[in-house]
C-alpha cells in the first residue's frame, strides 16, 4: 500500500497530466462544430467557408472545386473563385454571403434552373449547400455548373485565339493546316477579294518543320513573300509539337528587322567615319577593357594591332604606351600610377584634357569623355604642327612687338570708341602715367587698363603749349566713313617740338604717333644714331 505522503504528492501531477490529455484529445468547440456541420451534410453538395478560404467540402462539392474556372481562381482566393462560378445561376450570392453573419440563414433560388442554395452561419463558419439538379445522375448533381464553367472557359480561350494579333495555326502530321485564327486567315486571303477565303487554307510557311519530340520548341525568323504586296514581312515563328501534329505562333518582326538593319547601317557608318578620322579613338567599356579603336590610333601610338584586338585593360594599354615612349615620362613609378588613376577618374567625369609632350618632340592632345553604360573614350590628336605654328606665330608677334617698342615714335592706337588698345614703350616714356602701378614701360603688350581718349588728351594738353588741335584729334578718332591721315606740329612745355601723325587703320581704329625732330632730341638719344651713321664711314675709309 502506498504511503499516504507519496500519494498526496502524486495527486497534483496526475491532475495536470489529465488536463493536458483532455486539451489534446478533445476537439475545441470550433473544430467540433465544423466536423458536426460536415457530418450532417454527407451526400449533399456542401462547402464550408472560413473567411475567404474553403475549410472543407463534401465529395460531390469537390467536383465543383476542380472545375477549371474555380481551380484557376481570379486572384481573390478559393471563395472568390467559387462565387464567380455560382454567380452565373445565383447573381445575388455575393451580397447574401456578405450579410450572412447578421442574417444567420438565407436561401437563394437559381435564376436559370431548379437549383437553390442554403446559407447557414455557425460560429464564424458558413455552410453553403446546393440543392436541385434532379435530372442528373446520383453523385453528379454539380455537373451542370461545372459544364457551364468549362463552356465559359472554352469561349474565352476561343476568343483569345481568334482575336490574337499573332498568327496561330495548327498542322496535322502531314503538314496540312487543320485550324487557323483570324489573323492567319486574313493574311492568307487576298485583301482585294474577301470572298477568296477557302478551307483548308494554304500553308503560308511551308519551310517550317515539325519538332520531333512532344513538347519540343523550334524558333526561327522567316520572311514571307506574298503576291501583290510591296514589302515582304518578317515573322518570328515558334513551333510546338502537340500529339501527332504541331501548333505554330508567328509574331510580326518586320519592325525589329528594320531596326536591326538601321542599327547595322549606323554602326557601319560610324565605323567608316572612325576609320577616316585623323584623330585616334580608343573606347573602353565599363570593365575598362578596350572595346573599340580606329586605324588612326595604331598610326599615332605605333601599338601592334593584335595587341589592341586582344581587348587589353586600360592599365596594360597605358603601360604599352609608356614602354613605346608615347607618354610623358613621369618622375617615378608611384607618380605614374597616380597619374593613371587620375586620368581614368577625370575621363569618367568628362574633365580630362591634357597635352602630352613626348620625348620624340611630338605633342598630342588627349581628351577623355564619358560614354553610356560607364564606358569612357579617349581621343588622341597629333597637334605637333599646330604647336609649331603657334610657337612660330608667337615668335613673330614677339618680334613685331620688339620692333614696335624700338621705334623712335611714341605710338598709341585707339579703338573707334576712343579706348586706348595699344601703346609702345616710347609712348609710355613720352607720356608717363600718373600712377606708376598702371605700367612700367616694358613693352607694347602692357595692359592699358581702360585708358580713354579724354584721359589721354588731358595728359597731352597738360604737357604741351596751348593749341587748337585737341578737338581735331578727338573728331578724327571718332569719325566714321572715309578718313585721311594728317600731320601737325606740337610744342611741349620745355620748348621741344613734336611731330604729330594721325593715321586711320582698318576696323575703325586710329594710330596717333608722336615724334621728336633730331635737332630737338636730347644728346643721349642722338648718340646711338650717330654711332650707327659713323660705322659705314669708318669702314669705307
Amino acid at each position: 500500500m502506498l504511503d499516504p505522503t507519496i500519494l498526496a504528492a502524486l495527486l497534483p501531477v496526475a491532475a495536470c497530466l489529465l488536463a493536458v490529455a483532455l486539451v489534446i484529445l478533445c476537439p475545441g468547440p470550433r473544430t467540433g462544430s465544423a466536423r458536426q456541420l460536415m457530418r450532417e451534410a454527407e451526400g449533399t453538395v456542401t462547402v464550408l467557408l472560413d473567411g475567404d478560404e474553403i475549410e472543407d467540402a463534401t465529395p460531390p462539392a469537390r467536383r465543383l472545386l476542380i472545375a477549371p474556372a474555380v481551380s484557376a481562381g481570379s486572384g481573390g482566393g478559393e471563395k472568390e473563385a467559387l462565387i464567380q462560378t455560382l454567380s452565373r445561376s445565383f447573381p445575388d450570392l455575393r451580397a447574401r454571403l456578405d450579410a450572412i453573419d447578421e442574417d444567420g440563414h438565407s436561401q437563394i433560388v437559381s435564376a436559370t434552373g431548379p437549383e437553390w442554395i442554403d446559407l447557414e452561419y455557425w460560429d464564424g463558419l458558413v455552410r453553403l449547400t446546393l440543392h436541385g439538379s434532379d435530372d442528373a445522375a446520383p453523385g453528379t448533381a454539380i455537373s451542370p455548373l461545372a459544364l457551364s464553367a468549362k463552356e465559359e472557359e472554352l469561349q474565352t480561350l476561343r476568343a483569345l485565339a481568334e482575336d490574337a494579333p499573332q498568327l496561330i495555326w495548327q498542322q496535322d502530321d502531314r503538314g496540312r493546316v487543320i485550324w487557323a485564327n483570324r489573323s492567319y486567315l486574313d493574311l492568307e486571303s487576298d485583301p482585294a477579294s474577301p470572298e477568296s477565303v477557302r478551307w483548308p487554307p494554304r500553308r503560308l510557311f511551308p519551310g517550317i518543320a515539325m519538332p520531333e519530340e512532344a513538347g519540343d520548341r523550334d524558333c526561327r525568323r522567316v520572311q514571307l513573300l506574298l503576291p501583290k504586296r510591296d514589302e515582304a514581312p518578317w515573322f518570328d515563328i515558334i513551333s510546338i509539337r502537340r500529339g501527332a501534329g504541331s501548333i505554330h505562333f508567328a509574331t510580326d518582326a518586320t519592325a525589329v528587322v528594320r531596326a536591326e538593319a538601321a542599327q547595322r547601317n549606323f554602326v557601319q557608318t560610324l565605323s567608316k567615319t572612325f576609320a577616316d578620322l585623323a584623330i585616334g579613338l580608343a573606347i573602353f567599356d565599363r570593365g575598362r577593357r578596350l572595346a573599340m579603336f580606329n586605324p588612326s590610333l595604331v598610326d599615332l601610338t605605333g601599338l601592334p594591332v593584335d595587341f589592341l584586338a586582344s581587348r587589353p585593360p586600360i592599365e596594360a594599354f597605358l603601360d604599352r604606351l609608356r614602354e613605346a615612349r608615347m607618354l610623358p615620362e613621369p618622375r617615378n613609378y608611384r607618380g605614374w600610377r597616380e597619374q593613371i588613376a587620375a586620368l581614368e577618374t577625370e575621363a569618367a567625369d568628362g574633365t580630362y584634357c591634357d597635352l602630352w609632350s613626348l620625348p620624340s618632340g611630338q605633342t598630342y592632345r588627349v581628351t577623355g569623355r564619358p560614354h553610356p553604360d560607364g564606358a569612357i573614350a579617349f581621343l588622341m590628336e597629333d597637334i605637333t604642327a599646330e604647336m609649331s605654328l603657334t610657337r612660330r606665330f608667337r615668335g613673330e608677334i614677339d618680334t613685331a612687338h620688339a620692333v614696335f617698342d624700338a621705334m623712335d615714335e611714341g605710338i598709341a592706337v585707339f579703338s573707334s570708341g576712343g579706348t586706348l588698345i595699344l601703346a609702345n614703350a616710347r609712348y609710355r616714356a613720352m607720356w608717363p602715367l600718373p600712377d606708376p602701378q598702371e605700367g612700367d614701360g616694358a613693352g607694347a603688350l602692357l595692359p592699358v587698363r581702360d585708358q580713354r581718349l579724354p584721359d589721354e588728351i588731358a595728359r597731352w594738353r597738360g604737357a604741351c603749349a596751348a593749341t587748337d588741335l585737341w578737338p581735331e584729334i578727338r573728331a578724327s578718332i571718332r569719325a566714321s566713313g572715309d578718313r585721311e591721315p594728317w600731320t601737325a606740329q606740337l610744342q611741349r612745355d620745355d620748348g621741344r617740338r613734336l611731330r604729330l601723325r594721325v593715321v586711320p587703320l582698318q576696323g575703325g581704329s586710329t594710330m596717333v604717333a608722336f615724334a621728336c625732330p633730331a635737332e630737338d632730341m636730347p644728346l643721349r638719344a642722338l648718340r646711338p644714331a650717330l654711332a650707327e651713321g659713323a660705322a659705314p664711314v669708318a669702314a669705307h675709309g
